[in-house]
């Protein structure tokens, strides 16, 4: 018998097998990845339904408004009492406290430029009883009222001089 001829049993059939295995298995590989994503993509298109749905309900914008004014807190961004105020709220105060303390920045540097310009004691007083009515009750939307009055003919001299 020649030795090229010989067959032996088995040979060959582990390495089918073994192809065959992993062709089956790449197969149900596939259709599982196939299967997990075509479900994520399901969920995916409902996702801006179920975002909206959350943005438009009350009681979770109030948790959201309110966990973002506790963190600007933390932050030290924005006073205690101002947790929980909405956006809108929140700017609002800022401008208000601002306008405020720009008014009494502006009575304080009035005051000393008299002091520092040697005005007498009665026009320094006079001068701070007319301006300290106009510390209170101020609000920043109306600020145009000392602006405007300050363009009349009566003040306007003073930055044309």
């Amino acid at each position: 018998m020649d030795n090229n001829n010989n067959i032996n049993s088995g040979n060959g059939v582990f390495d089918d097998v073994k192809a065959n295995v992993n062709d089956r298995t790449k197969g149900l590989a596939k259709m599982a990845i196939d299967a997990f994503f075509d479900s994520l993509e399901d969920k995916v298109k409902d996702l801006p339904e179920a975002i909206k749905k959350l943005r438009n309900n009350q009681d979770i914008e109030q948790e959201m408004v309110t966990l973002w004014s506790e963190q600007l807190f933390k932050e030290g961004l924005v006073p205690n009492g101002y947790k929980g105020l909405p956006d809108n709220l929140l700017i609002s105060n800022f401008h208000q406290e601002g306008y405020l303390d720009g008014l009494y920045v502006g009575y304080i540097l009035a005051m000393m430029a008299l002091v520092d310009n040697n005005a007498s004691k009665d026009i320094i007083l006079a001068i701070r009883d007319s301006i300290r009515p106009n510390l209170i009750g101020q609000h920043y939307n109306n600020r145009d009222d000392f602006t405007s009055k300050y363009k009349d003919e009566k003040y306007n001299w003073i930055d044309k001089t």
